[in-house]
Protein backbone atom coordinates (compact mmCIF):
# COMPACT_ATOMS: atom_id res chain seq x y z
CA UNK A 1 0.00 0.00 0.00
CA UNK A 2 1.23 3.33 -1.05
CA UNK A 3 1.40 6.12 2.12
CA UNK A 4 3.86 8.54 1.40
CA UNK A 5 2.43 10.78 4.18
CA UNK A 6 2.29 8.07 6.91
CA UNK A 7 6.18 7.17 5.52
CA UNK A 8 7.39 9.98 6.57
CA UNK A 9 6.45 10.11 10.21
CA UNK A 10 8.59 9.64 12.93
CA UNK A 11 6.98 9.15 16.27
CA UNK A 12 10.35 10.10 18.19
CA UNK A 13 9.77 13.82 17.40
CA UNK A 14 6.24 13.80 18.74
CA UNK A 15 6.24 16.28 20.92
CA UNK A 16 3.18 15.29 22.59
CA UNK A 17 4.52 11.61 22.98
CA UNK A 18 7.57 13.26 24.55
CA UNK A 19 5.47 15.49 27.37
CA UNK A 20 3.94 12.65 28.24
CA UNK A 21 6.35 10.28 28.89
CA UNK A 22 7.75 13.61 30.92
CA UNK A 23 4.57 13.79 32.64
CA UNK A 24 4.23 9.93 33.51
CA UNK A 25 7.88 9.42 34.57
CA UNK A 26 7.88 12.48 37.13
CA UNK A 27 3.61 11.61 38.51
CA UNK A 28 5.52 8.20 39.44
CA UNK A 29 8.07 9.85 41.54
CA UNK A 30 5.37 12.48 43.09
CA UNK A 31 2.94 9.31 43.46
CA UNK A 32 5.18 7.06 45.11
CA UNK A 33 6.13 9.98 47.80
CA UNK A 34 1.95 10.99 48.40
CA UNK A 35 0.65 7.65 48.39
CA UNK A 36 1.33 7.14 51.57
CA UNK A 37 -0.92 10.23 52.93
CA UNK A 38 -4.05 8.48 50.65
CA UNK A 39 -3.77 11.67 48.06
CA UNK A 40 -3.16 11.58 44.34
CA UNK A 41 -1.40 14.74 42.20
CA UNK A 42 -4.43 16.40 41.54
CA UNK A 43 -5.58 16.04 45.00
CA UNK A 44 -2.67 17.46 46.78
CA UNK A 45 -2.89 20.55 43.97
CA UNK A 46 -6.54 21.20 44.83
CA UNK A 47 -5.50 21.05 48.71
CA UNK A 48 -2.73 23.58 47.92
CA UNK A 49 -4.68 25.87 45.84
CA UNK A 50 -8.00 25.82 48.70
CA UNK A 51 -4.88 26.44 51.48
CA UNK A 52 -3.79 29.47 50.11
CA UNK A 53 -6.79 31.10 48.59
CA UNK A 54 -9.75 31.48 50.57
CA UNK A 55 -13.04 30.92 49.23
CA UNK A 56 -12.04 29.68 46.30
CA UNK A 57 -14.30 27.76 44.31
CA UNK A 58 -14.47 24.03 42.06
CA UNK A 59 -14.24 26.35 39.03
CA UNK A 60 -11.60 28.41 39.69
CA UNK A 61 -9.60 25.70 40.80
CA UNK A 62 -10.56 23.30 37.90
CA UNK A 63 -9.50 26.37 35.70
CA UNK A 64 -5.96 26.98 37.42
CA UNK A 65 -5.15 23.16 37.40
CA UNK A 66 -6.51 22.73 33.51
CA UNK A 67 -8.81 19.83 35.39
CA UNK A 68 -11.66 18.20 33.75
CA UNK A 69 -15.19 18.47 35.68
CA UNK A 70 -15.48 14.63 36.32
CA UNK A 71 -11.73 14.98 37.79
CA UNK A 72 -12.00 17.99 39.84
CA UNK A 73 -15.84 16.50 41.59
CA UNK A 74 -14.27 13.24 41.71
CA UNK A 75 -11.05 14.70 43.26
CA UNK A 76 -12.95 17.34 45.75
CA UNK A 77 -15.38 14.56 46.31
CA UNK A 78 -12.78 11.93 48.04
CA UNK A 79 -11.12 15.44 49.98
CA UNK A 80 -14.70 15.97 51.53
CA UNK A 81 -15.24 12.25 52.48
CA UNK A 82 -11.62 12.43 54.28
CA UNK A 83 -12.58 15.40 56.06
CA UNK A 84 -10.21 17.75 54.82
CA UNK A 85 -12.17 19.92 52.82
CA UNK A 86 -15.41 21.90 53.83
CA UNK A 87 -17.63 23.24 50.99
CA UNK A 88 -20.36 25.98 51.85
CA UNK A 89 -22.39 28.37 50.04
CA UNK A 90 -20.47 32.04 48.92
CA UNK A 91 -21.87 35.52 47.87
CA UNK A 92 -22.18 33.90 44.65
CA UNK A 93 -24.84 31.14 45.05
CA UNK A 94 -24.15 29.38 41.88
CA UNK A 95 -20.29 28.42 43.26
CA UNK A 96 -19.63 26.91 46.50
CA UNK A 97 -17.00 28.06 48.75
CA UNK A 98 -14.04 25.70 49.54
CA UNK A 99 -11.82 25.45 52.87
CA UNK A 100 -9.27 23.60 54.44
CA UNK A 101 -10.39 21.94 58.06
CA UNK A 102 -8.09 21.75 60.57
CA UNK A 103 -7.72 18.28 59.67
CA UNK A 104 -6.51 19.62 55.81
CA UNK A 105 -4.26 21.61 57.28
CA UNK A 106 -2.75 19.23 59.53
CA UNK A 107 -2.35 17.22 56.61
CA UNK A 108 -0.61 19.66 54.58
CA UNK A 109 1.73 20.04 57.20
CA UNK A 110 2.54 16.42 56.91
CA UNK A 111 2.97 16.56 53.35
CA UNK A 112 4.92 19.77 52.72
CA UNK A 113 8.23 18.82 53.96
CA UNK A 114 7.78 15.27 51.63
CA UNK A 115 7.02 17.18 49.12
CA UNK A 116 9.25 20.16 49.06
CA UNK A 117 12.22 17.42 49.44
CA UNK A 118 11.04 16.12 46.06
CA UNK A 119 10.80 19.43 44.04
CA UNK A 120 14.25 20.77 45.22
CA UNK A 121 15.55 16.97 43.90
CA UNK A 122 14.29 17.32 40.67
CA UNK A 123 14.63 21.45 40.01
CA UNK A 124 18.45 19.82 41.08
CA UNK A 125 18.20 17.33 38.33
CA UNK A 126 16.43 19.76 36.03
CA UNK A 127 18.43 22.69 36.51
CA UNK A 128 16.28 26.15 37.29
CA UNK A 129 16.64 26.98 33.63
CA UNK A 130 14.89 23.83 32.76
CA UNK A 131 11.95 24.58 35.23
CA UNK A 132 11.37 28.11 33.89
CA UNK A 133 11.78 26.57 30.27
CA UNK A 134 8.33 24.53 31.41
CA UNK A 135 7.02 27.70 32.50
CA UNK A 136 7.64 29.38 29.15
CA UNK A 137 6.34 26.11 27.49
CA UNK A 138 2.96 26.71 29.38
CA UNK A 139 2.29 30.32 28.91
CA UNK A 140 3.16 29.89 25.05
CA UNK A 141 0.81 26.82 24.45
CA UNK A 142 -2.20 28.69 26.66
CA UNK A 143 -1.35 31.86 24.93
CA UNK A 144 -2.00 30.06 21.36
CA UNK A 145 -4.54 27.13 22.76
CA UNK A 146 -7.52 28.98 19.91
CA UNK A 147 -5.04 28.84 17.43
CA UNK A 148 -4.17 24.66 17.81
CA UNK A 149 -7.77 24.20 18.23
CA UNK A 150 -8.18 25.21 14.59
Amino acid sequence: MDTPNFDNIDPRVCVNAKLRKLHRLLNTAYQNKINPFGLRGSMLSILFIIGKRKGVNQKTIADALVLDQSTMSRDLKKLIQKGWVVKSTGADSRYSQLALTKDGYALLEEVTPVWEALQEKITGILGAFNVQQIDQITQAITANLPELKK
